[in-house]
């Protein structure tokens, strides 16, 4: 009988062990690194594993849109953090009270905490309804907790509550990594030794380099939390809760909230408001409305910046100003549409009938006010007197109370007033940020950055995701010189890589180019400074008709590269060269599966 001590590993493998490895490689890879968000109320098992599996088709054939999600969440989780840190450290010399007596909060949260209120686990259940009898269960957004931090309340989640709720297995991340550098160690092996590279280790290699920016970028946020937590009502909570459900668009009738029209009269200014209405509700003009342009900034973050026309109304000559920096600090950035001058026609400034319950004595003597002079309510697309309540006396005295202290932590820190208040020449507004939803979608779209931290770092996060589909384009089109099965094939690899690397470098040349040459982003929206808003009287039909079909093709061109590409990574392996099967000896020694 013939023995043999220690062998060697052989030096070949097999098509299906190619296989294994890169899809087992492949799927630990764009499994593990999803970190969802909380779930909504009433889910069920079989409705999060369709979402976990939709986002598993995201991550093999876009996994640069996970990135930038990733990103987008991490934004969210460092800005709340470092504003937390900022409100502990101002409160840290000496102690600051609450209206009920308390101690303000002066503790800060890590970065696994920020990330459990970035990702929907703060929850609250508030009063709704005309007699406030109902109640709704809401999500929190980080725009609420900052809203909690600044007034010196930052709800008390320990990170120990956070870890317990999460199930982080450290041991399949130790295995995914493992396998991770394998894969990476095994390709750069290959290359050392000139042996050839199959197509699919290409692609799985850049679904490992985007899982390894996944785990930094969630390697502190918590992993399938489904269980949030509730935050106890008191009585100072329930005025702030009022307040941010007031300004959210939950609150909104037909996309229209009562806060639109309440102008906010600050405690030491009441005294010598007047009010230009009767008890009956008949305005009397105190002054010329028809002089122009008035001045309206909204607050940042708020919704109004998106649609300006739908937000405000059909306001005469109503067009993109010169925005303002903060008081005292540098400019946050480019923000569009905040700043907008329009004009009012004094025969156009009713009160709709439903609002005129607000000129009556209850409500006339509160901080929130109805405005004398605009009433979003009154204009043609808003629903008929019937459809709508207006927010009851009891709720709106206690957002008032809320109303009053925000306005003093604001004068003590005037930075912050353009971040809550919408200033304009007819008055001072709450902005209208989503302090509240009904659930966190894991992904931000491109057209709703418009909270407050992600708006301020919207350059970044546009950079992050043409980079990094540049990247995953580059690194498939560094291929172009590899084995193909036919020229036909090598040929439409070469497009597709190039179509998904530069629709990162186009993407991101598009978002900076409407920022800086004013022409070509009227060309795209039609709106300008110095534009009346929903004036396109310069743009045909054909032309709107043009831009719509090929923002289609260049979708549809970006869908097609991206399916072939993982399907070509497999069908090329019907012929290969006889040297794919061969492997480096040494990276036969390290643990992989």
């Amino acid at each position: 009988m013939e023995t043999s001590g220690w062998a060697k590993e052989p030096d070949s493998r097999g098509t299906f062990s190619l296989v294994l490895s890169c899809v087992l490689t492949l799927t630990l890879c764009v499994w593990s690194a999803l970190h969802l968000n909380v779930p909504p109320a009433g889910h069920t098992f079989r409705s999060r594993a369709l979402v976990k599996a939709k986002w598993i088709v995201y991550g093999i054939f876009a996994p640069e849109l996970v990135v930038a999600t990733a990103a987008a969440q991490y934004i969210s989780a460092r800005w709340l953090k470092v504003e937390i840190e900022k409100d502990a450290q101002l409160r840290s010399g000496s102690p600051h009270l609450l209206p009920d007596g308390t101690e303000c909060t002066s503790h800060t949260w890590n970065m696994t905490q920020c990330f459990y209120a970035a990702m929907g686990g703060i929850i609250a259940t508030i009063p709704v309804g005309d007699d406030q009898m109902e109640t709704l269960r809401v999500t929190l957004t980080v725009e609420a907790v900052r809203l909690l931090s600044f007034y010196g309340r930052l709800p008390p989640v320990l990170n120990s509550q956070v870890q317990d709720k999460s199930k982080a297995d450290w041991l399949t991340k130790s295995i995914v990594c493992v396998q991770a550098s394998w894969m990476i160690a095994q390709v750069i092996g290959r290359l050392a030794d000139h042996l050839p590279v199959s197509l699919l280790e290409i692609n799985t290699c850049g679904h490992v380099l985007c899982a390894f920016i996944l785990f930094c970028l969630w390697w502190h946020k918590p992993l399938d939390v489904e269980a949030p937590v509730v935050l106890e009502s008191d009585p100072s909570l329930d005025e702030t809760l009022a307040l941010m459900y007031m300004c959210s668009a939950l609150s909104a009738d037909d996309a229209i909230t009562d806060f639109r029209c309440l102008i906010y009269v600050a405690p030491a200014e009441q005294s010598d408001a007047r009010s230009a209405t009767s008890p009956a509700g008949e305005r009397t003009m105190s002054r010329d409305v028809s002089l122009a342009p008035l001045m309206t900034e909204l607050s940042i973050g708020s919704a109004g910046s998106r649609n300006p026309g739908r937000f405000l109304g059909s306001l005469n000559d109503l067009r993109p100003g010169l925005s303002r920096p903060p008081s005292g600090g540098r400019s946050p950035g480019r923000r569009a549409m905040t700043a907008l001058e329009y004009s009012i026609d004094e025969n156009s400034t009713a009160i709709a009938p439903e609002h005129r319950v607000f000129f009556e004595p209850p409500y006339i003597g509160l901080s929130l006010r109805h405005g004398d002079l605009y009433c979003r309510r009154a204009f043609s697309d808003a629903k008929v007197e019937s459809a709508h309540v207006p927010v009851s006396l009891p709720y709106l005295e206690r957002a008032s109370r809320a109303a009053d202290r925000l306005w003093k932590q604001c004068k003590a820190r005037p930075d912050y007033k353009i971040y809550y208040f919408t200033t304009s020449t007819l008055g001072t507004y709450l902005g209208e940020t989503e302090y509240m939803v009904l659930h966190v979608l894991n992904f931000p779209s491109m057209s709703n950055l418009g909270l407050g931290q992600v708006d301020l770092h919207r350059d970044a996060l546009r950079s992050v995701f043409a980079f990094s589909a540049a990247a995953y384009g580059g690194l498939h089109a560094s291929a172009w010189n590899e084995f193909f099965p036919s020229t036909v094939e090598r040929l439409f690899w070469i497009c597709a890589s190039l179509t998904m690397a530069s629709s990162g470098a186009l993407l991101w040349a598009f978002w900076m180019a409407r920022q800086t040459w004013p022409e070509f982003d009227r060309f795209v929206s039609g709106i300008t400074p110095g534009v009346v808003i929903g004036n396109r009287k310069e743009q045909k039909p054909w032309v709107t008709f043009a831009k719509r079909w090929a923002l289609y093709l260049i979708l549809g061109l970006l869908a097609v590269a991206r399916v072939f590409i993982v399907i070509e990574a497999f069908v090329s392996l019907r012929e290969v060269p006889k040297a794919i099967y061969d492997t480096p000896e040494w990276t036969d020694y390290l643990p992989h599966l």
